[in-house]
């Protein structure tokens, strides 16, 4: 015979944040856009958010 499990045994058991989109994103780290370019940098020293720059080649 199964034992039955209760909603807490349930819920304690199930890894709900586990596919959540975002748990390892620094989510809400800039409340706003960088004021300058130091503190652009300082943000990036924490968490890399944005591409790198890439160079434009001139076409001939």
């Amino acid at each position: 015979m199964k034992k039955k499990l209760s909603n807490k045994d349930i819920i304690d058991s199930y890894d709900y944040l586990g596919n959540a989109a975002s748990t390892t994103d620094c989510t809400g780290l800039i409340p706003s856009a960088p004021a300058s370019k130091a503190e652009k940098e300082a943000y990036e020293d924490v968490y890399i958010y944005t591409p790198p720059e890439v160079p434009v080649s001139k076409k001939n």
